[in-house]
């Protein structure tokens, strides 16, 4: 291990301590994520929360948005709530502790980020993504791990959790979710170790994948192979795009969350490199969602437009652009990161 890498492994290792000995002496805790929660930010608050409250703690998941439908099976009542300001704001504002999990920026906190930045709390951010933290008190961020469920999952140990079937799951979700089944790049032995030691505690990963994955309504899978029928390809067949606009969107009955889900597939078409979908959100903001197949820096890109992400898989939203202006600009920019071919000799 390199100088480098202890003083960074002696650091999260510090925050692990600060963070366990806070929950600890917390009495009451809201936990959150990011708008639109996925399986790895929801995940890993529940677990958290299902540990707390059997700490004793009055513990619960709060959040901006509710939870896409593929995931309701993971909470228990009165484990998660929608917020609402007239009846959740008080208890954000006099919570002992805050805990974000997987946020990848505190703006994408939606309308808990004011009521957060106010409360008197601890405030505890767990994620596995870099960006300026201008709210937390306590990070605990590492980009070494491929998921936050990682990063949860080492903290409950840390603290002495049971990891019994009852935190296994979600943490389950959360390694499952942002490791892509195992096969994004992220994916290391220790997710492997980690997934091992969530089955022996009860996890049955076929039916996980059934909840997770075979739930998809008949309406929302035309309206994804109506898009699929939209492809685009540019720069020799190495990046692939389609987008919508709003009226697209109405005309279909089809909710913009469930429209992003289109660029999880771009990457199996053969040859594509980098996939990208265009949203129009207004007629001077443009949604983009962008993953690469590992050649490509997407996140780069992403930056650039004020956005982020992870190495290949980030988004921006463009606020000055309509969507024809954006696909252009956007594909360009994309297009100038391509490393050459390689020409046969």
């Amino acid at each position: 291990m390199t100088e480098d890498a202890a003083s960074a492994h002696d650091d999260i290792a510090a925050a692990r301590e600060s963070i366990a000995r806070r929950l600890e002496e917390a009495g009451s805790v809201v936990l959150t994520t990011h708008v639109t929660p996925d399986g790895d930010g929801l995940g890993s608050a529940i677990a958290l929360c299902r540990h707390l409250r059997r700490r004793g703690k009055e513990a619960m998941v709060i959040n901006c948005s509710s939870v896409p439908h593929d995931l309701r099976w993971l909470y228990e009542r009165g484990e998660f709530q929608v917020y609402n300001g007239a009846r959740h704001e008080k208890r954000v504002l006099e919570a002992d502790a805050v805990v974000a999990t997987d946020i990848g920026g505190s703006e994408r906190l939606g309308k808990m980020l004011d009521p957060i930045r106010r409360s008197g709390g601890t405030k505890i951010v767990i994620d596995h993504h870099v960006y300026d933290n201008d709210l937390f008190d306590l990070p605990l961020i590492t980009t070494e791990v491929s998921s936050s469920a990682e990063i949860a999952y080492d903290l409950l140990r840390h603290m002495g959790a049971r990891i019994d079937r009852h935190l296994a799951v979600p943490l389950y979700v959360g390694l499952v979710s942002d490791t892509g089944g195992f096969a994004y790049s992220a994916t290391s032995p220790q997710a492997h170790r980690m997934a091992a030691e969530l089955l022996s505690a009860g996890v049955d990963p076929h039916a996980v994948w059934r909840q997770t994955h075979c739930q998809v309504p008949h309406g929302k899978m035309h309206f994804l192979g109506l898009l699929m029928t939209r492809l685009n390809l540019e720069h020799d067949g190495r990046l692939v795009w389609t987008s919508v606009d709003l009226d697209f969107l109405r005309t279909h009955d089809t909710a913009p969350r469930d429209a992003f889900e289109i660029v999880n597939h771009f990457l199996r078409v053969k040859g594509v490199e980098v996939g990208a979908f265009f949203m129009e959100i207004s007629k001077t903001r443009t949604k983009v969602s962008m993953r690469s197949s590992g050649t490509v820096d997407v996140c780069r890109v992403a930056k650039r437009h004020g956005g982020g992400g992870h190495q290949f898989a980030a988004g921006c939203a463009i606020g000055t652009m309509g969507l024809a202006a954006a696909i252009p600009h956007i594909l360009e920019d994309i297009g100038q990161q391509f490393p050459p071919l390689e020409t046969e000799g």
